[in-house]
């Protein structure tokens, strides 16, 4: 984008203190546009925000997120506003995995070979797995850009390739957890396809990264200082209750947008879909899954296999090393060592306790120590973490003064993750610079 100058009397309002809403405001003002954000809770972050652990005296993430390289809009961000050193890098992919007969193993595509043929012979070395799992790859690869119907799931998709069983186990399904928030079963190939091609197309684009600070100093507060040295308003605890009573209301075509007793020419909905959907009045068909985080601090000394490893066959399908990935954490003396277990479409059921205690013998199949018991627990439950990939999510016309921003994915579509949230910022400025500049 070429910087323009701010449009006399236009103004911006965007709804929602998360990152769509930051990287919109960013990019807004970035070409001199009048940018106010509203943001009901105390702080802006959304779902990518920290909370203050008492008892433990930590800031703490609702959940650990891994970052894919083919992030080209979050490493983009990142580079501009001059944060990307928060985010650590593997040089190259390396999944760590674990089974409770197997042991810990890697996924590890050499760097040596082209990217297609280093995923075959990673596929072929898994322990359990041999020729058959580098012809399924191949299989596989070979589909990529094939026709397929809009309702066809991972799982279809699978039985059509005759995956093998193990391959699955192993890599589709932990895959698909993490980049979908849903089982196999159900989830959309044509969008589970996108992640793997775009992952997994190049060496680079192969490669997993997390953030070493707590979000809160990582990401949003700096995005949030960004935004306000280039002249953004952060309105924070303004809760936005109703903004349309009647969505065929066209009142508000060419006309400002009353909100706080300000004017605005355009007004972005950065909200969770079903929030939006609230705000404008209208039902919700929007399908979630939750997410389950479980924090364990421990005040003993033990060894982890690697900053994050992938669970099979067990309860917590990521545990996070969070100690090791902050780099001013490790082996300060009174820190306790901070460990995170991820349950993506979390249907367990289980009660606190158990639960805990069913994590806790986890890590310690993992790291081979019986004797570990947590000093603290936290378990953070989002019940509605992400909007699933449907097809039925029908874009509804809105008035012309409001560009819709919540996260709708459709088939084919990237389902929800940080990426996708920085894209619906950016794209949302982008409608807003087209109808106010032209």
């Amino acid at each position: 984008m070429t910087t323009i100058n701010r449009p006399e009397g236009q103004k911006v309002a965007i709804i929602g203190g998360g990152l769509t809403g930051l990287t919109a405001a960013i990019r807004l003002a970035e070409q001199g546009m009048d940018v106010d954000i509203f943001e009901a809770s105390a702080k802006a972050g959304g779902r990518t925000r920290s909370f203050y652990e008492k008892q433990v005296d930590c800031l703490c993430d609702n959940g650990p997120h891994l970052l894919v390289g083919a992030y080209h809009a979050t490493r983009k961000l990142l580079n501009d506003c001059d944060i990307a050193h928060h985010v650590t890098w593997q040089s190259s992919l390396q999944l760590p995995l674990w089974h409770q007969q197997r042991g810990a193993f890697d996924f590890k595509p050499g760097t040596w070979l082209p990217i297609q043929l280093a995923l075959l012979k990673a596929a072929s070395a898994l322990p359990g797995h041999g020729r058959s799992s580098a012809f399924a790859m191949l299989k596989l690869a070979s589909t990529l850009k094939s026709e397929m119907s809009d309702l066809c799931t991972v799982k279809e998709w699978m039985v059509n390739l005759s995956m093998p069983q193990a391959l699955i186990d192993d890599l589709i399904e932990p895959l698909c957890l993490g980049a979908m928030n849903e089982q196999i079963d159900t989830a959309n190939a044509l969008s589970f396809r996108r992640v793997l091609r775009e992952s997994f197309s190049s060496h680079d684009q192969a490669r997993l990264g997390w953030f070493n600070k707590p979000l809160d100093q990582a990401l949003i507060e700096p995005l949030c200082a960004q935004a306000e040295k280039l002249g953004v308003r952060i309105h924070t605890r303004s809760l936005i209750r109703s903004l349309i009573r009647s969505l065929n209301a066209d009142q508000y075509n060419g006309q400002p947008v009353e909100i706080q007793g300000q004017s605005f020419e355009k007004v972005i909905i950065a909200l969770p879909a079903y929030a939006a959907d609230r705000l404008l009045g209208r039902s919700s068909s929007c399908e979630t899954r939750p997410i389950c985080n479980i924090h364990l601090w421990f005040d003993q000394n033990f060894d982890f296999p690697s900053p994050f490893i992938g669970g099979l066959g067990t309860t917590g399908q990521w545990f996070f090393d969070v100690s090791s990935q902050m780099l001013d954490a490790p082996n300060q003396q009174g820190k306790l060592r901070h460990l995170c277990a991820v349950i993506s479409a979390d249907q367990s059921n289980m009660d606190d306790l158990t639960l805990v205690q069913v994590i806790r013998d986890e890590i310690r199949d993992i790291t081979s120590n019986h004797t570990l018991n947590p000093e603290h627990y936290r378990i953070v439950r989002e019940k509605r973490a992400t909007v699933l990939v449907r097809s039925e999510y029908n874009e509804e016309i809105l008035p012309s003064a409001f560009i819709d921003a919540s996260e709708r994915p459709q088939p084919g579509q990237l389902p929800a993750t940080i990426e996708t949230a920085v894209k619906r910022g950016e794209e949302a400025a982008e409608s807003c610079l087209n109808h106010l500049t032209h």
